[in-house]
């Protein structure tokens, strides 16, 4: 199968659509961060207040001054505080709001995406991108961003408070941090791709895991599993070693950065002293220095803990963005038109050739018309391409050469909703929500009453069962419907198909994987969901064979032969007469009169 070719975002540019997110909050965000302008202001008054204490009022043992600065003290104090409570609000709502927008927005991407994309993905991975990653942006985004700007702010603040007091002792006081900037940036250069390979075993583990807990009865049916938990394991150790290795360099940079920044301090007292007794400075202003310093040095600590988070969000911004960019195969034309409703089934294949790999095609030059109301069966041996022909009716996938009409109208040019919408489909393998019995056979019609539900069923055969059911139609069936049968699985799906009373039909492989006992009464529903609809047909076994008013066998992706059954049986050499002779359960049955003919 060819590889969809995903263009990797650039490193250079990924904060700036990580950043480029939070624009639809930006008032909100705004006003959080006018808050904690306040609030960090407040943060950094009070060493003044005990500069000017020990300065002013305790030099002049003004009592009064002294009063003064101390009410002011816990007026600032809650202004900080209310300041802080409402910042916290606001930005807490934008990033939920980010979190939900982003995940519905990445949910929506995926949903429209076309089979081939979800050919070459793994679910779990997709899912790790849906959770986790988005959830590792939002600490960043908002919450690193708010600890980023009010530490910047206390840092900045600080290194101008500094200055201020003492223009030279400030200075000195600062060149640590320039020798820490360097040993960030070398840092996050090496970091980087540690953090990325670990996000990429994250969503190995996570599609393992998802793979796993879906198949558990198929591992436990085998004995596969120790296999399967060595598999786990060894997977789980990659992405250990990954974490490990980039928890090793942390702790081996951030203690000489911390060692370097509170160098700082040493700087501060030493040379405070010396200004002190060369009469350049103040004890206050030593004091204050000192009350500085855990705003100074301790959000400097911060700041490197968040660039740690910042590198790991690189990582989970790029696998974000490789699901927002990667281009649909399968759209609406820009001047697409809805296809008329209701459709009455003429379909037409026009020299169709398509291969999931352009180089290795699996349809060859296919021409086929199947009139309105038609039921044909597609016959052949498995991998000619039989469900290839109804994934191209349902538009999954676009020919590589020739054209599909419906209704006189190419699918390329024909809105995907007014197709689908259109079309029911009853598959193999009957994929059922773990929710209500109800809900599952109403899922492409939700405003369908119960009784409309429940005449469906009963022409589906699943009324019986259905209502013996604990609670009736309103049990859970279970995720992926594990709590019914085969066969009752099928039966449901031809109750969803039958009330969504669509024109086309595509039944692919509908008997083949349930138990004998089930078989004839699915037949016996889908009789009745065939009936008036443009149905096409693909089954290995026989018995859905027996009605069709055309047979086409296909063979190495070509049409090897059409006609009606009783003609292709009558015909010596025939490869569908072959296939009656090798099962002895075929017995033809009349043809039901094509509409247009009853017409």
């Amino acid at each position: 199968m060819a590889t969809l070719s995903i263009p990797a975002p650039r490193e250079r540019g990924i904060f700036t659509r990580l950043y480029g997110l939070i624009l639809p909050y930006r008032r909100t965000v705004a006003a959080g961060m006018f808050c904690l302008l306040l609030s960090v202001a407040a943060e950094l008054y009070p060493p003044l207040v005990w500069q000017q204490v020990v300065d002013v009022g305790l030099a002049n043992r003004d009592w009064w001054y002294i009063g003064q600065k101390l009410v002011l003290l816990v007026a600032v104090f809650g202004l900080g505080q209310v300041c802080s409570a409402i910042r916290g609000v606001l930005l807490e709502r934008a990033g939920q709001r980010l979190t939900l927008d982003l995940r519905l927005r990445l949910y929506d991407k995926l949903q429209t995406q076309s089979a081939a994309y979800f050919a070459q993905r793994r679910t779990g991975d997709l899912l790790a991108r849906l959770t986790a990653d988005v959830d590792s942006i939002q600490d960043v985004l908002i919450r690193g961003t708010d600890s980023v700007v009010a530490n910047g702010l206390r840092v900045l603040g600080v290194a101008a408070i500094f200055i201020a007091l003492q223009p030279v002792l400030g200075l000195i006081v600062l060149i640590p941090m320039l020798l820490v900037g360097m040993l960030l940036k070398r840092y996050n250069r090496r970091v980087r791709p540690i953090y990325r390979a670990a996000r990429q075993r994250l969503g190995d583990l996570t599609a393992r895991l998802s793979d796993n807990l879906n198949g558990i009865r198929v591992i436990q049916s085998f004995a596969q599993e120790q296999r399967e938990m060595l598999g786990l394991e060894r997977t789980g150790r990659e992405l250990y070693d990954q974490q490990v290795q980039a928890v090793t360099m942390r702790n081996r940079v951030f203690p000489l950065v911390r060692w370097v920044a509170n160098f700082g301090n040493v700087l501060m007292l030493g040379g405070g002293v010396l200004f002190i007794m060369r009469g350049e400075f103040t004890l206050g202003g030593l004091l204050a220095y000192r009350g500085y310093g855990r705003y100074f040095y301790g959000p400097i600590d911060d700041l490197v803990n968040i660039n740690d988070l910042l590198q790991q969000a690189s990582a989970a911004g790029r696998r974000i963005f490789e699901v927002l960019d990667a281009e649909a195969t399968v759209t609406d034309a820009r001047d697409a038109q809805p296809l008329p409703a209701p459709l009455t089934g003429d379909i037409r294949f026009e020299h169709v050739y398509f291969g999931y790999d352009p180089a290795r095609p699996v349809l060859h030059d296919i021409s086929l018309h199947i009139r309105p109301g038609e039921r044909v069966a597609l016959l052949g041996p498995s991998g000619v391409g039989k469900s290839t022909l109804l994934a191209l009716v349902a538009r999954l996938y676009d020919p590589n050469a020739g054209r599909i009409l419906i209704d006189g109208r190419d699918l390329r040019w024909a809105t995907l909703h007014s197709l689908r919408s259109q079309t029911a489909q009853v598959q193999q393998e009957t994929f059922l929500f773990n929710t209500s019995a109800l809900e599952n056979v109403r899922y492409g019609r939700p405003d369908a009453t119960r009784a409309e539900v429940e005449a469906a069923a009963r022409a589906a055969n699943a009324h019986g069962f259905l209502s013996a059911l604990p609670q009736g139609y309103d049990t859970l069936v279970g995720e992926r419907g594990i709590r019914l049968s085969g066969g009752q699985k099928q039966r449901l799906a031809v109750a969803r198909a039958l009330l969504a009373n669509t024109p086309l039909l595509l039944l692919d492989e509908p008997t083949s994987a349930v138990e004998p006992e089930s078989e004839a009464s699915i037949i016996e529903a889908l009789e009745r969901l065939m009936h008036g609809r443009t149905t096409l047909i693909v089954s290995h076994r026989l018995s859905l064979a027996q009605s069709a008013d055309r047979v086409v066998v296909v063979a190495d992706g070509r049409i090897a032969e059409e006609g009606p059954p009783a003609e292709l049986l009558a015909r010596p050499g025939s490869h569908f007469a072959q296939m009656v002779r090798a099962d002895s359960a075929f017995t033809l049955a009349p043809a039901p009169a094509l509409a247009a003919e009853a017409a």
